[in-house]
């Protein structure tokens, strides 16, 4: 019952929404919460997910372009949830 709750969250692509949205990153709270996010949803990756994150029609993947972008931040916890969120995604 609950796999069907956080699929019906992910559809209709609304979080490829919120990803997208441009935050005020210079606001290191929103920064730390937003990959914080981004993190946990890399940790909901499958083969059934993945195509939650994925919009075929323009050929982008949001979830890992918008956190890659951080990856030579100069925050610690942030440059590991991105590595953490790279291998989410490539396993």
């Amino acid at each position: 019952m609950k796999h069907h709750y956080v699929n019906y969250l992910l559809s209709n692509n609304y979080v490829n929404n919120i990803i997208l949205h441009k935050f005020d990153f210079s606001d290191e709270e929103i920064t730390a919460y937003y990959i914080s996010f981004l993190k946990t949803l890399s940790l909901k990756l499958n083969k059934h997910s993945i195509n939650f994150f994925y919009n075929e029609r323009n050929n982008e993947f949001p979830l890992y372009v918008e956190a890659i972008k951080f990856f030579n931040h100069p925050e610690t916890m942030v440059r590991i949830a991105v590595r953490t969120l790279t291998l989410n995604v490539y396993k």
